[in-house]
C-alpha cells in the first residue's frame, strides 16, 4: 500500500484510468432493440474493439512493471512508450465508438477513460525527461550540413614587392 501512494500524478491516472475502462470493456458498448427484445455486446466485440482491450492490458502491465519498478528486458525509452501506448488506448477508444453503430452508454465513458489514460501517459512522459524524436521533414535534409572551414584570413598589410630599379 505505501507503494501506491508514492506513485505519480501520470502512473495514477494511468492505472486508475486502466483498471475502470478495462471493467468498462465488458459492459454494454453496443445496444439495439428489436420490439420486446433488446441486444449488447461489449467492447471486445469486433477489431477495434479488441485491439483496443488488448492494449489496456498492454498498458497496464507496463505502467504497472514501470511503477512498481520491475526491470524489463530491452533498452526502449520507457517515456516514449507510455506516451505511445496512452495515445493508442485513446485513439482505439474513439475509433471504436465512432465506427461501429448503436453506441451505448458504456464506449461514451470509455472515450472518458481513455482520454484519462492518454493524460497520465503524457504526464508520466514529462517525468520522465525524455523528449519527443525529431522528425524531418518532406523536402529538406535530415540534418543541416556543417559549415566549411574558413580560410585564415590574409595578413592586414601585405608588404609590397620590391621595385626594381633596372627597366628592361
Amino acid at each position: 500500500m505505501d507503494k501506491l501512494m508514492g506513485l505519480s500524478k501520470g502512473q495514477k491516472l494511468i492505472l486508475g484510468g486502466g483498471v475502470l475502462l478495462f471493467i468498462d470493456s465488458f459492459l454494454p458498448w453496443q445496444t439495439w432493440s428489436a420490439g420486446p427484445f433488446s441486444f449488447s455486446l461489449n467492447a471486445w466485440h469486433g477489431f477495434w474493439g479488441v485491439v483496443l482491450c488488448l492494449l489496456v492490458i498492454v498498458m497496464l502491465g507496463w505502467a504497472g512493471a514501470r511503477a512498481f519498478g520491475v526491470a524489463l528486458p530491452g533498452n526502449l525509452p520507457a517515456g516514449l512508450v507510455t506516451l505511445a501506448l496512452g495515445g493508442l488506448v485513446f485513439l482505439f477508444a474513439l475509433l471504436k465508438t465512432l465506427i461501429d453503430s448503436y453506441r451505448g452508454w458504456a464506449s461514451w465513458v470509455g472515450i472518458i477513460l481513455g482520454a484519462i489514460v492518454a493524460v497520465g501517459a503524457w504526464f508520466a512522459f514529462q517525468d520522465s525527461g525524455e523528449s519527443l524524436p525529431k522528425v524531418a521533414t518532406a523536402g529538406a535534409p535530415a540534418s543541416a550540413p556543417a559549415p566549411p572551414a574558413s580560410a585564415p584570413a590574409p595578413p592586414a598589410s601585405a608588404p609590397a614587392p620590391p621595385a626594381d630599379s633596372n627597366p628592361s
